[in-house]
């Protein structure tokens, strides 16, 4: 009797386990759905809840059964059911693509029994600690996850597309993590006396005294510095762009008619796949080398962090300068135009002006939290988790401004957009100020890889110019310190010869 019963309550257990993959895979499929909207309509400015979705060729609203997921694009044969235009299979690769994502994240620290284990691998050596515990009282910070990994995947198809990333994709991230934070926190508190399987205080890092302190103090600051450019005191920077860039295309269309005459219809200029190479690893390069060392350097004082967070700054700067002085001429011909605009050592100097009160307080606060406070004491669970996020969000973002700021006054073009700062905070914000340094390391690689995709896939992806947006390569980075935590745990273990356990 007894091994019957054993048997199916294994069964039972095994039947759970596959509903809730399959549970999270739909939840992923539905939201990738939602991402195609959003990916569609907010670089157009066009609302994102109505009207009900169409068909772009026909106008023809399109029933539920022609909108599911994955499963809709096939049953049309990846045709309008009216006018039988083409659908892009974009829409369901993107889909099935956030439908998986999901779902592993799921398999990999939830599942039980787990389909990665079919593999030899145990879930305890992928999950993170705070993941010990049952879903069912870290399912917040599990939802939280799930926002990130959705709004990072809307904004590397935007950016892939055009450039920039529209600033509410990453703010919902940042709402996301500073209100999920501080509230599970508190109901942790109440309910289990906060975590009870992990050896870390919360389930991102928290800071002490005095750096909870400069993150109070420097969100204030930032809070001030909003207040006064809403008021008018402050100036927005690039506030002049959107007239420069009407003046300047009323100014290429003038020259482009005293050229030679049109190119044939279907011809267009490609991009050779070894300029792509030097101009990245003009950028990339000494920032990868940079850090190396600054790890390597400031492992001798104790400050490993510190010093690759410096030697990648650094490897930045002089990548961005080296790039600049070695100019492609036909590629920066084709730039987008946003590239030549002259101003942007004086729009970023006014940035500097709007980040003054943040970098005062921070100072402020720091102080106080290291002078006035007692050493000894510890605040309350819930705030430590907001400072963890605030912090998070502060490294983050100023990690990305940082490098704009530097590379805009290096060589007078705008070296970042404002859209990456926004999104590294945004990372920050989830997941504190450990990980999106590691992404933001990590992003060079993927920037060499991407100019080697870009080029062997030149005639799939066509774009004009030497530019390639960062925002992705950023997204991508953080998607693989999410998924690949273990292995950053084992490198940073092997570079400071001593264990280190990341929240």
């Amino acid at each position: 009797m007894a091994p019957v019963l054993a048997d199916s309550l294994r069964m039972l257990q095994i039947w759970g386990a596959s509903m809730g993959l399959l549970f999270f895979f739909a939840l992923g499929a539905v939201v990738g759905s939602f991402i195609n909207v959003v990916v569609y309509r907010l670089p157009r400015g066009m609302n994102i809840v109505v009207p009900s979705s169409r068909c772009p060729a026909c106008g023809t609203r399109l029933r539920w059964r022609e909108n599911f997921p994955v499963l809709g694009w096939i049953a049309l044969r990846g045709r309008c059911r009216y006018c039988r235009t083409k659908i892009s299979p974009e829409y369901p690769l993107v889909e099935f693509a956030v439908g998986l994502l999901y779902a592993l994240l799921f398999a990999m620290w939830f599942m039980q029994p787990s389909v990665i284990e079919l593999l030899g691998v145990g879930i305890e050596t992928l999950r993170p600690d705070w993941a010990r515990e049952s879903l069912t009282h870290v399912w917040p910070m599990f939802l939280l996850m799930l926002i990130l990994v959705g709004s990072l995947v809307a904004m590397t198809l935007v950016d892939a597309k055009t450039f920039t990333i529209p600033l509410a994709l990453p703010w919902i991230a940042v709402a996301a993590g500073l209100v999920i934070h501080p509230a599970h926190a508190m109901w942790l508190d109440a309910t289990r006396d906060g975590l009870t399987r992990s050896p870390h205080l919360w389930t991102i890092p928290t800071p002490g005294m005095a750096m909870l302190g400069a993150a109070l103090g420097a969100t204030a600051g930032l809070i001030i510095a909003n207040l006064l450019l809403w008021r008018g005191v402050l100036k927005p920077s690039f506030s002049d762009y959107a007239e420069w860039e009407k003046e300047a295309e009323a100014k290429l269309a003038q020259l482009e008619k005293e050229k030679s005459p049109a190119p044939t219809p279907g011809e267009s200029k490609k991009m050779s796949l070894g300029p792509i190479l030097w101009r990245t690893a003009l950028l990339t390069g000494p920032a990868i080398a940079l850090m190396l060392l600054g790890f390597t350097l400031g492992h001798e004082i104790h400050r490993p962090m510190e010093g690759m967070l410096f030697g990648m700054l650094l490897g930045l700067l002089i990548g961005l300068i080296l790039r600049r002085l070695a100019p492609s001429p036909e590629q920066e011909s084709e730039d987008p135009i946003w590239i030549q605009y002259p101003h942007a050592r004086r729009e970023v100097l006014r940035e500097c002006v709007f980040l003054a009160p943040c970098l005062l307080l921070g100072a402020l606060g720091w102080l106080i939290g290291d002078v006035l406070i007692d050493p000894e004491a510890t605040a309350p669970l819930w705030l430590s988790a907001l400072g963890g996020s605030l912090l998070g969000m502060l490294a983050g973002g100023g990690a990305v401004w940082a490098v704009r700021i530097l590379g805009s006054l290096a060589f007078g073009k705008e070296a970042m957009g404002l859209g990456d700062v926004h999104l590294m905070a945004a990372v920050g914000a989830c997941l504190g100020w450990i990980d999106p340094l590691l992404a933001f390391f990590l992003a060079p690689f993927f920037g060499i890889g991407g100019a080697l995709l870009s080029g062997v896939l030149s005639g799939v992806f066509r774009r004009a110019g030497s530019a390639l947006p960062y925002g992705p390569y950023l997204a991508a980075a953080t998607l693989l310190v999410i998924y690949a935590r273990p292995l950053f745990e084992a490198a940073l273990t092997m570079l400071a010869h001593q264990p280190v356990n990341l929240p």
